[in-house]
This record gives C-alpha cells, structure tokens and sequence, in this order.
C-alpha cells in the first residue's frame, strides 16, 4: 500500500533582488527569487520540483504580518512515464499543509550568506494523498516552532523525523473521523448563520465561488467545512486540482442493493458524494496569483478557491460569480444568474435558523466552539446530521418532481407513491432546482441513482409544516 504521505519540505523566501509591495508577493522581478523549496524528503523523487505554485502556496500573500499561519491547498500530481515507480500510476490530486513563521536574524546560530534582511521566514510543509489537516497540523506546528527555535536551518533533523513519523502514523491508512478533524462546522455556522445553507446550495450549482479573507488558515478551514458538509466527498476530492480531471466519475456506478440501517449503503443508494468537482471544475483553497489567471482560461468551468490578496476585491467581477469575505462573514452574489436560485424558500429559513440557533445558544469564546464542549444538540456531528438529511430529502424530491412530471395522476400500478400533499419541490426552489439540472453533477448523479429514489427517503422538505411562536423567536434571534 502506497504511503499516505509523499514527502515533507522546507520553503524559505529570499528576498535577494526581489520587488515587494505591501502584499509581500504582488510580482518579483525579472532574476528575482522569492520563494523556493529548500529541502525535501519522500519517495524516491523530489516532487517539489514538479509544483512551481507550491512555495507561493507555502508562504501565502500577508502571511508575514503572522507570527503563525497556516495554508492548506492542493497540488495535481501528473506521473513520469519513464519514472518505473510512477509508471503504473494516474493522474491525480495531492493535498499539501503548510506552517510558516518568522525569525529575527539576530535570534540566528547559524546565518546563511543569502539572509540579507532582518527577519528570516520560511514554512515547513507536508504533503498528503488525502486532506488530513487535522491530524497533521498539531505535529506540523511542534515541529516548526522547534525547527525554528533552534537558530540554525541547515540543521533539518527534526525535519526528518518529522516525515518519518507521519508514515508510520499513518501507515494502516486513515478513517472518516481523521479526514474530518481539524473543520468546524460550528464555527462556520456561527459566522455566517443563514447564508450557510446559500453557500452549501450554491456549491451545487458549480458557479466561480472565491473566498476572501486575510486569516490564511481561517480562509481555508471554512472552504474544507463547506465542502465536508456534502456526505463522503472530502474523501473523494481526488479530481480537483485540475479541470481536465474527472476520474471518479468512471467509478461511480448504480447501487444494485440497499441496506437502510448502514449510512454507507445508504449514501451510495442516494447517489452521494455528489461529484462536485468533475471535468472542469477545480477546488483550491489557497490559490495565489501565480495560479489563479490560469483558472480564468481554458478548460475551467467552475471553482472553489480562497485568497488573501485585497486586490481581488477591487476585481471581484472578473474572478467570481460569488464573493465570500471571511474576515466580514458575508456573502456576495455578484452574478445575476444566481440571484434567484439562491434566493432561500421559507422552508430553507426556517430549517437553517433552527439549526443556527442551536449553535450560537451553545456558542462561548471560552470553548471556541468546539462540540466536545455541548451537548448533541449543535455539535459537529448534529450539524452533519442535519446537512446529511437536509440533501437526501431534497434529492429524493427531486426525483419525486420527476416523476410526477411523467406519469401525473396515472401512475404505475407498482409504483411506491408516498402520500405527500401536492409537489414538495416548491419547498427547496424550484429556480434553483432548475439550475442544478444543467449541472455536471446533476448528470452524474442521475447516472447512478434510480428514478425512485423517494421510495426509500421521504420526498419532502425537512422542515416542512408552518412556523410556530417558537420558529419566530429563533428567526428574530439570528
């Protein structure tokens, strides 16, 4: 079995002939630097050398206004056919997390004839075959601070444990429960509230969603949340650093048995994951300048990628369809295509403020959110839950719309109708509806589900029935 980690490196910037604005990394000069991958230990190969964004991405716009910051981001691995360990290999995507710092030189032991500046900075950086940030960004942040604590960075010992330790942690492979440690939906909830559901719905829809935000870290967990929220597809992400990859869909096939008590069965049967980001799309949650004029030409569709740079801001029309600013928790729809569709049904407002009051009711800055702190109830696992239900409900209606749209008032004699009142599909916005099915993933999923999927999930919305007193107090509380 291949190992989970490909390698571990070392990025520092050198600021030798290098032009810098206030945003550090703007542009460098013709003969310029910047950053560089200084070390690297894996495999057989330095990987490094393949992923010319990768130090951009390790030292993100702004990081070094930080004393810590974190980026997480995504690498397409293209294998070497003359290479015999890749021979067998495919193309696909590889998820690397970096923590940068900075130093006085003066705190120096050892001073390199190249540090010109009085501040040294530099990222230690590992790179996965799955997004494992969680379980790794704790050892990445020990090892980093003592790497730099040590005053000399020739000395890369620690760097190599630090490669050497991560293989044999993962070495038996990696559990639902690692892939989704590290992301709170709590937090995510808390700052955005209803427009969280805007979010999770606009996702499907494969618009150009950029993130914003000047915490690196911040702007990346929100992005993995997001994306974590559709069941089973952080652990089907292999397709998204490149719109010319669409592999997964090769595999998905339609389940031929159903087992309701089992939550993989049962996910499988209801055509989940979702195939997001197919043939061109591309998710990347740390995007750099250097990157991101190449995702506004050729083969890319659609996009979920996040920025620190401001100066997207004042050219936000050209770059997304929608604009979410994390330092500001807002959500801008800047295409009129997708002003209707995302426009939330009472149903969606009384379901999502529910579930946001359940949040911000057990919310303290004392526990930061974390759901260990609370009970059930508006923890990581309720929100999952309620996401989980949310989207089977609403593709089970959508089915159900399907097929009432066929057969109307004579259906099949063995046809399974649930007796629902009149069509639910007015509960979930039938523009938005309208807009998924010319969607990639909408083909997809229709490839691989059945017609009758509402036999098995009732076809109605989750919070179907009138607003009570109740409803009302929480809607005024959000």
């Amino acid at each position: 079995m291949e190992s989970v980690i490909v390698g571990v490196c070392v990025v520092g910037f050198h600021h030798t002939r290098s032009v810098v604005s206030h945003h550090r990394m703007l542009f460098i000069a013709n003969g310029s630097r910047g950053p560089e991958v200084e070390y690297w230990i894996g495999g057989s190969t330095d990987l490094s050398t393949r992923w010319a964004n990768l130090p951009f991405q390790s030292l993100p716009d702004g990081s070094h206004s930080h004393e810590e910051d974190y980026s997480y981001f995504m690498l397409y691995y293209e294998p070497d056919p003359y290479n015999p360990s890749e021979a067998e290999q495919e193309p696909t995507t590889f998820f690397g997390i970096s923590c940068n710092r900075q130093i006085r030189t003066t705190e120096l032991l050892h001073k390199s004839a190249d540090v010109t500046r009085s501040t040294v900075q530099k990222s230690v950086v590992v790179v996965a075959r799955k997004p494992i940030f969680g379980p790794i960004r704790e050892k990445l942040a020990v090892v980093t601070r003592a790497y730099f604590l040590q005053g000399n960075f020739e000395d890369r010992t620690i760097i190599t444990t630090l490669h050497d330790n991560l293989v044999q942690l993962f070495q038996h492979g990696i559990g639902e429960s690692e892939l989704y440690n590290g992301m709170s939906l709590r937090e995510l909830i808390y700052r955005f509230r209803w427009k969280t559901l805007v979010l999770f719905k606009a996702l499907l829809l494969e618009p150009k969603i950029l993130f914003f935000g000047s915490n690196t870290e911040l702007l990346c967990s929100s992005q993995f949340s997001l994306v974590s929220l559709i069941p089973g597809l952080i652990d089907h992400l292999d397709d998204c650093s490149s719109p010319s990859l669409d592999s997964l869909e090769n595999m998905v096939s339609r389940s031929s048995s159903l087992k309701s008590s089992d939550r993989e069965s049962m996910l499988k049967y209801m055509g989940l994951p979702l195939q997001i980001f197919g043939r061109g799309g591309v998710f990347n949650s740390y995007t750099p300048l250097q990157q991101l004029e190449s995702l506004t030409c050729g083969e890319t569709r659609f996009y979920l990628i996040g920025s620190t740079n401001s100066l997207l801001l004042s050219q936000k029309y050209k770059y997304a369809d929608i604009l979410v600013n994390v330092d500001e928790n807002t959500v801008e729809i800047l295409n009129p295509a997708y002003t209707n569709c995302l426009q939330l049904t009472a149903q969606d407002r009384k379901w999502i403020d529910a579930l946001s009051y359940s949040v911000v009711l057990s919310w303290t800055d004392e526990i930061l959110g974390k759901s260990e702190s609370v009970s059930f109830v508006g923890s990581e696992d309720y929100i999952r839950q309620q996401f989980d239900e949310y989207l089977m409900a609403l593709l089970s209606t959508v089915k159900y719309d399907m097929f009432l749209r066929r057969f109307g008032e004579h259906p099949p004699a063995e046809a399974l109708i649930p007796h629902i009142d009149g069509n639910p599909v007015a509960d979930f916005g039938p523009d938005w509806i309208a807009q998924w099915k010319v969607t990639n993933n909408y083909r997809i999923f229709q490839k691989c589900t059945d017609d009758e999927l509402f036999d098995v999930v009732l076809p109605q919305h989750v919070s179907h029935g009138g607003m009570s007193f109740e409803d009302v107090q929480k809607k005024m509380a959000m």
